[in-house]
């Protein structure tokens, strides 16, 4: 008996084959459909990203997304412990249009215009519950608000100063943002009665009075942000005084030499997309003198990695800490001294609102695509140098680190949970770890330091020695030469 082996596995019917056919050019075409849609979250697309989830995973700084009093736009809009704000920035927002010489219909109106503009700048689920009267009344008391907060207006509300301080932590939240689209127009547009706008110059503690153009909110805005940020100024050596002196005079030199133009006509508010990016270009990025660059740039040499050490560590073979006198608080540099070096660090106030605001410009700056990351990789660096409390104690004892809250371990905790799922551009602080690398490898500077001590000590001994010796020998030398002399005097005495 022979048995047949079927070998051509199972068959076909022509409208099976149709169908699975059918079903993977359906596949294939979503697929593609997909992918013309993009991320929603892409910046070129939305001015205002929500945070990406990856960000969202620690759940030690999920807080620090959310805001604490104040929902400014449509992403917190309406949430029940944000309620209480509400009527507040409808006070504030009427009284501004109120000493305003421009009618509120006219306000409105202008705001009315841009809400098409303005909805292109959020997820669109974020906005499909509000009509357009309903969105641009939002705009409009959120803008406002904004405005009077900005213009030190929060002093005059009755609230305690734990409430200033959220209002003002929310103005810093990435999804708590207002477009400058329209924010500018109601700068232009404000214009208060007497065409002049009356603020306080913290500086020399007067009234200086600004026109309601936008260069004169920049200003405004400068000196809201130096509050949020305030560096008291650094007592400076007369040698570091005429090195700052000449290394800052070529820079003058050069500006002198082109037409006075002013920054905010060649940099101004036009430039940015909301109020978190402009804090972020002043005091992370160091402002207009900065190359902004987005994506991935051109190609640049990755230095070899180089190994991170702590303070302590660091110390420990001759590298001392120093704050510098800037604002831009990432410009971390390395100088070299005789026999070590000195890591020049900006100070950095640690207070209730510092974790969420490093988060949200670190958040910011990956949304936005900046290359060179400099807030991430900068609180990366200070994660590497913060390994233990006692790293904390140092930086405290030179005031790089100033603290209003918690123990020194509470801080170090701090960097830990911030720089969580952060990656640091390795481009980023090269000549810095090239530096402290180079002086850490150094034998000569290892031997220095090795017999730092017992050299010292040999000195204090054989100086002390030598000390005693020399003033034995001198009150020697001293004694011999006043004998000879009494003699010589006693034999011309018994001569005569």
């Amino acid at each position: 008996m022979s048995i047949a082996l079927n070998i051509e596995g199972p068959s076909h019917s022509p409208a099976q084959s149709t169908s699975c056919s059918t079903d993977h050019h359906a596949w294939l075409q979503s697929l593609m459909t997909e992918s013309r849609a993009g991320n929603p979250n892409q910046v070129d697309e939305l001015e205002v990203p929500r945070v990406p989830l990856e960000f969202r995973k620690m759940k030690e700084n999920t807080d620090c997304y959310e805001p604490l009093v104040v929902s400014i736009g449509p992403y917190h809009h309406g949430k029940k412990e944000l309620k209480e704000m509400e009527k507040l920035k409808a006070e504030m927002a009427g009284q501004f249009v109120k000493d305003s010489r421009v009618t509120a219909e006219e306000m409105y109106s202008k705001v009315k215009e841009l809400v098409s503009d303005a909805r292109k700048c959020y997820a669109e689920e974020s906005t499909r519950q509000f009509n357009d009267e309903k969105f641009t009344q939002m705009m409009f008391l959120d803008g406002y608000f904004i405005l009077q907060v900005v213009s030190d207006k929060l002093a005059k509300q009755k609230l305690r100063k734990e409430e200033v301080a959220s209002v003002r932590r929310d103005l810093f939240l990435l999804e708590n943002q207002l477009p400058f689209k329209v924010l500018i127009p109601l700068m232009r547009l404000y214009k208060r009665k007497g065409d002049h706008l009356a603020v306080e110059d913290t500086s020399s503690f007067k009234q200086v009075k600004h026109s309601s153009s936008p260069e004169s909110w920049r200003t405004i805005l400068e000196n809201f942000f130096k509050e949020i940020h305030e560096i008291p100024p650094q007592r400076e050596s007369c040698w570091e005084k005429i090195s700052h002196f000449f290394s800052e005079l070529p820079r003058a030199l050069k500006l002198s030499s082109k037409s006075p133009i002013s920054m905010d006509t060649t940099f101004g508010l036009d430039s940015y997309n909301h109020l978190l990016e402009v804090f972020y270009f002043m005091f992370v990025y160091g402002g207009p003198d900065e190359q902004r660059e987005r994506g991935g740039g051109r190609y640049r040499e990755i230095p070899r990695w180089n190994r991170y050490y702590s303070v302590n560590e660091l110390k420990n073979v001759g590298i001392s800490f120093k704050p510098s006198n800037t604002s831009v608080f990432t410009d971390v540099k390395f100088k070299k001294t005789l026999l070590g070096g000195a890591l020049r660090i900006p100070p950095l106030i640690i207070e209730d609102s510092t974790k969420s605001l490093l988060l949200n410009l670190a958040v910011y700056e990956t949304c936005a695509q900046w290359y060179y990351g400099r807030c991430t990789s900068y609180v990366c660096l200070m994660r590497s140098l913060i390994d233990k409390p006692e790293d904390v104690m140092e930086l405290r004892s030179k005031g790089i680190l100033r603290t209003t809250i918690g123990s020194d371990d509470q801080i170090a905790q701090i960097f830990k949970e911030i720089t969580t799922n952060l990656v640091p551009n390795p481009t980023v602080y090269t000549e810095v770890k090239r530096s402290v690398e180079s002086h850490y490898r150094s034998n000569f500077n290892r031997l220095i330091l090795q017999y730092k001590d017992p050299i010292s000590k040999a000195v204090v001994k054989y100086s002390f020695i030598y000390g005693i010796a020399v003033t034995a020998i001198q009150a020697y030398l001293a004694e011999t030469k006043e004998k000879p002399g009494f003699g010589n005097c006693s034999c011309s005495n018994a001569t005569l």
